[in-house]
């Protein structure tokens, strides 16, 4: 069973998300919408939905601070909110999900549909990532975001100056880091690659994205060195950019 609280202080906004999802989605059993986010404090713990779709630029408590006030949860959180670049940021930088307003139709199936595929395979909270997303928030940059991992063996959090560079493969990405093991994430390359691209990383080839900063050498057959001792290869096209970057590094 779905069930779905729609959190947002403007009535009419809150409104046409919830037709959107009656008259669009299958599978729902119920929704719930809510303007006052005090009040939804109460709604979360009786109505205990799997679903939480919440405002974010709320007046008196915004969608984070109601998160914080909540304690303890078991059900998604899906972020809706006019263009914040930095709350955006901090939001993808800890693995949820957010939709733009004016919502989209298609975004908003495709991000209720992760929940549903979620809930069914990997029944986790995503208090976690949550908790990474305001430690986030309270950082004075987006430097000190953590980025949060998502593996079989559960969540790992590691800041971008930690991690030595990404290695796609289909839909999955390898991670290495400076002093931890390797893991394996299930999200494409591409989804890092825009993430992490403010944080001095750059793709070097259609499977490698690269931490600038842990660059040893490039050498004359085209490989880029670190200081695990691996190598990967730059590809033809990508060889003038990564002279560049290295460049303007030195």
């Amino acid at each position: 069973m779905i069930r779905i609280l729609i959190v947002d202080d403007e009535p009419s906004a809150a409104n046409i998300l919830h037709l959107l999802i009656e008259k669009n989605i299958s599978g729902i059993s119920e929704i719930k919408t809510c303007t006052d986010p005090q009040q939804a404090l109460q709604l979360i713990q009786e109505y205990q939905p799997s679903l939480l779709m919440l405002d974010i630029e709320m007046p008196h408590m915004n969608g984070f601070d109601l998160l914080n006030r909540v304690g303890s949860w078991n059900f998604d959180v899906i972020f809706t909110t006019a263009y914040d670049k930095y709350a955006i940021k901090a939001i993808r930088f800890s693995a949820l999900d957010y939709l733009l307003k004016p919502i989209d139709l298609v975004d908003l199936k495709n991000a209720v549909s992760r929940h549903i595929i979620k809930k069914e395979q990997h029944p986790v909270s995503q208090e976690l990532l949550v908790n990474n997303l305001i430690n986030n928030l309270q950082q004075k940059d987006a430097t000190s975001f953590k980025l949060a991992l998502s593996t079989l063996e559960g969540y790992y959090f590691y800041e971008a100056k930690d991690i030595l560079r990404c290695e796609g493969d289909s839909n999955y990405t390898h991670f290495y880091f400076i002093n931890s093991k390797p893991l394996i994430v299930s999200r494409t390359l591409k989804e890092f690659e825009e993430i992490l691209s403010d944080h001095g990383f750059i793709r070097v080839h259609k499977s490698h994205l690269v931490n600038v900063a842990h660059i040893n050498r490039f050498d004359k057959d085209g490989l880029l060195w670190f200081p695990d001792g691996s190598n990967v290869t730059v590809s033809r096209r990508k060889k003038e950019e990564v002279l560049k970057v290295l460049g303007k590094n030195k």
